[in-house]
């Protein structure tokens, strides 16, 4: 009878953890868990009604980090974002060192590249696009942080660029992540 007890505990406990390993809300996790999408995407405007999409990203020490974040389709592209703040998000820093990931949008999971947007008409667009689908006001008031965006391309997507090849991105990293010394968030 023990062993039975052991056992279900042993599945409670492996529940449990499988649970904590999914980020919700503000709290980080560790892997993502979704059906794998092995289709082509060439158009995420499918993404447009939704609010919440989910980022695993390397860290330097080998575990997975995983967070909820914001996502905004322009042109039929997808581009993920993040304000600034006196901390630097731990998945901006990953994809600063490398630039894979995968996402979780509804429950599939998309192998991904994640590559900073360095121009500034584009950035404009996407506080636009961003402005239009969040409720901006509702959730900083009246202060309105100022976004840093991101690219994302299914991983081996002819175009899909590597970091060192977006225009900007060796001072861009240098000065926003790789340099920084600060307390880092989620």
């Amino acid at each position: 009878m023990s062993t039975r007890i052991a056992s279900i505990a042993a599945m409670f406990g492996l529940g449990l953890l499988f649970a904590a390993c999914q980020p919700k809300d503000e709290r980080p996790g560790l892997w993502l868990a979704g059906e794998d999408s092995s289709e082509a995407v060439s158009d995420w405007r499918f993404t447009g009604e939704v609010e919440e999409i989910f980022i695993e990203t390397g860290t330097w020490y080998g575990v997975r980090h995983s967070t909820t974040i914001w996502c905004a389709d322009l042109d039929g592209n997808l581009y993920i974002g993040s304000y600034y703040a006196d901390d630097v998000k731990y998945w901006e820093k990953n994809v600063a060192r490398n630039p894979e990931a995968r996402l979780r949008i509804g429950d599939r999971i998309y192998d991904v590249s994640v590559t900073p947007v360095g121009d500034a008409e584009l950035s404009e667009r996407l506080d636009r696009r961003y402005a239009d689908k969040y409720d901006m006001a509702e959730v900083f008031g009246d202060e309105l942080p100022v976004w840093r965006y991101y690219q994302v391309k299914l991983r081996g997507e002819q175009g899909a660029q590597s970091p060192a090849e977006t225009p900007g991105f060796e001072a861009f990293a240098a000065a926003r992540y790789l340099g920084e010394t600060r307390h880092e968030t989620d």
